[in-house]
């Protein structure tokens, strides 16, 4: 847990909150029109981790825990999940605005991969001197015949068109299948662009949802491979603070599966997606923008390791503050991906992957601690055992924004 004295300013800062025209409260804490309670949580909604349907269920027990305003869910695939969802945090917790990308793999706005044309692995230059060799000395194709006289000029073939027509061994070219080898190894590879398609039909998973009317809604399609991958922006007002715009997502993770993407590498694709959301248009009039959401890494902070840094790294630089992160060097921080967790395997880094980034820091008061620490048990009557899991294999933030006092 972190120590003390976060603790202390976060009681501190609550009872000179509950001193303005209080409202409601979050976390125990009192708000007022001041103040701007936000929470970012990685449902993890898949088939990934088990227990799929009863984390569903346990979803709405996990909800009431929090009465932040803005609420920023990631990985609840499936368009029907997605409305369920937003219907129950409508029906039972007053989030009456809601935004979505509704994506599919019918858009026709999807991207294509571009055609390429793969060069042929061998040249008639390369393999003018074992079609010698073999037909001089080995016209029955005989296997050791190919080696025995030939070999020779296979090893002096480059890697790949010698790996090209020994792929399969001397036994294949033995086997009569000599000048179908040469064919093959000869002949350039042409693949055709074609619109890349995303699992779970094409949708993204990315639920924004609001208290306060929500204006200027733009949904965002992040370039990505594998997984579809949005970013959804809107602009909320309170009175005492003024227009804000608030940018969720969740950036395509680190895999070990082949990358066959856009960019060169699953590193590539992230610091592309961080580019396309620190792009998004923004009006003059907006006074603060905060984008939360999951980014897939953190940099080192009190205990708490480096653990792929480049998207949270490139937001610092470019002026993005995240005050769970403002922490004394040996303050010890919550980690929102922990082996403490049911579904994280005991030998996985602490980290925190989910975060809520503002970019205007002077003016305000910042207040962020981590969220929904639950845990379940499952029994099974019929084998007579009992599992823990937990809604997801993420823990949550939430942080408050107060204007300061003059």
């Amino acid at each position: 847990m972190k120590n003390r004295f976060k603790i202390y300013i976060f009681a501190a800062l609550s009872a000179a909150f509950a001193l303005v025209s209080c409202s409601n409260s979050i976390e125990g804490f009192e708000t007022s029109d001041r103040m701007l309670s936000l929470t970012t949580f990685n449902a993890k909604m898949t088939d990934d981790l088990a227990f799929k349907g009863k984390r569903f269920q346990k979803m709405r027990a996990v909800f009431a825990e929090n009465s932040s305003e803005i609420l920023c869910i990631q990985d609840l695939y499936g368009n029907k999940v997605l409305d369920e969802v937003r219907k129950m945090l409508k029906n039972d917790y007053g989030y009456d605005y809601a935004l979505y990308a509704k994506t599919s793999n019918e858009d026709e706005d999807l991207e294509y991969t571009a055609a390429q044309t793969i060069p042929a692995s061998c040249t008639m230059e390369d393999v003018a001197p074992i079609m010698s060799c073999v037909m001089t000395n080995c016209s029955d194709y005989d296997a050791a015949c190919i080696v025995q006289n030939c070999w020779q000029s296979f090893l002096e073939l480059s890697g790949e068109c010698r790996n090209c027509m020994l792929g399969n061994g001397v036994e294949a070219i033995a086997n009569g299948n000599y000048q179908e080898i040469l064919a093959t190894c000869m002949q350039d590879t042409r693949i055709p662009a074609k619109k890349l398609e995303y699992e779970f039909s094409g949708n993204s998973g990315v639920l924004l949802a609001s208290k306060l009317p929500m204006s200027n809604k733009t949904p965002i399609k992040l370039r990505s491979f594998g997984r579809m991958r949005t970013a959804v922006a809107a602009t909320v007002t309170k009175d005492a603070i003024g227009k804000i715009q608030i940018i969720c997502t969740g950036l395509s993770p680190l895999s070990e599966a082949e990358y066959d993407g856009f960019g060169e590498s699953w590193e590539d694709e992230q610091m592309t997606q961080i580019g396309q959301i620190l792009a998004v248009p923004v009006s003059e009039d907006v006074v603060q923008r905060i984008i939360l959401g999951d980014f897939d890494g953190n940099l080192a902070a009190g205990n708490i390791r480096e653990h792929n840094p480049a998207p949270v790294a490139l937001l610092e630089e470019n002026g993005w503050y995240d005050p769970y992160f403002d922490v004394e060097p040996k303050e010890e921080l919550d980690c929102t991906v922990c082996p403490d967790n049911p579904f994280v395997p005991d030998e996985m880094q602490e980290s925190v992957p989910d975060h809520i980034f503002f970019l205007e820091k002077k003016g305000y008061e910042f207040l962020s601690e981590r969220i929904f620490l639950n845990e379940f048990t499952d029994f099974n009557m019929e084998h007579q055992t009992k599992t823990s899991y937990s809604v997801s294999d993420h823990y949550g933030i939430t942080a408050v924004m107060s204007v300061e006092s003059k």
